[in-house]
């Protein structure tokens, strides 16, 4: 359906507000689309499931009509909230991204200190991102640097709070916080620390969680396999008996 994506997207009409949101919503979901390219791409979607009506109303199947109709108004739903998920798996893998990327930060900054009391400026806040670019995963790599292209556009501040509402995760917020923090020259190396330390909790007890989680799926699989094994050694078992039996007769 792709090649007709763009002739039919020039008669989608969105609203300059809501394109410029679900554009940005897009590009951190990977889908190489535009807003008016995506609606149309469930558009044709839906039409052309809609088309199998054709051969079945010729045929005289007219009561799989609504069925037709209703799996095309699934695929239409499906095509235009399938970034959604997308963009689920992604805060999932930036959510196991960040405690690396804390410290990452804390280790710049200790490279940046020169004594106790020397403050962190802009400048210094660019850099820290930029170097981790080098080393973000490509789930991450999309924030990092439209972070880095607000702070030399725009204002820290405003680049950290942006950055904030992208990604929508309370670690996230409470980083943001100490950030905006440093860029005013307060010291918050401490709540960065602490901040690590909490995500590797965290993580620690998903990975525990997880892993508990595997016995059970083990010992369920195991029920088939311990059956057969009781069953031959009682095979066996029993054979022997049988012809020890018929020995002593």
């Amino acid at each position: 359906v792709m090649p007709l994506v763009k002739p039919v997207a020039r008669l989608i009409p969105l609203d300059p507000a809501r394109e410029a949101k679900m554009a940005s919503l897009l590009r951190r979901g990977g889908l190489e689309l535009t807003p008016r390219e995506y609606q149309a791409r469930a558009l044709i979607c839906a039409a052309f499931t809609l088309l199998l009506l054709i051969p079945l109303l010729a045929m005289g199947a007219t009561s799989i009509a609504p069925v037709i109709l209703i799996f095309s108004i699934i695929v239409y739903f499906h095509f235009t909230t399938d970034f959604k998920d997308k963009l689920k798996t992604k805060k999932a893998h930036i959510e196991a991204e960040l405690p690396g990327f804390v410290r990452s930060i804390l280790y710049k900054l200790d490279d940046m200190r020169e004594g106790s009391h020397k403050t962190v400026v802009q400048v210094d806040l660019i850099q820290i991102f930029e170097d981790y670019l080098r080393v973000a995963s490509d789930v991450f790599y999309y924030d990092v640097s439209v972070l880095v292209m607000e702070m030399k556009a725009k204002d820290i501040e405003t680049a950290l709070r942006n950055f904030n509402e992208r990604i929508g995760l309370t670690d996230v917020s409470f980083l943001t916080n100490a950030l905006i923090g440093l860029h005013r020259g307060e010291h918050q190396g401490e709540a960065l620390a602490y901040l690590a330390r909490d995500m590797d909790i965290k993580a620690k007890e998903a990975l525990k969680k997880k892993l508990n989680n595997l016995p059970r799926r083990v010992k369920i699989a195991s029920i088939p396999l311990v059956a057969v094994t009781l069953a031959s050694l009682l095979y066996v078992i029993g054979s022997h008996m049988v012809k020890s039996m018929g020995g002593l007769f």
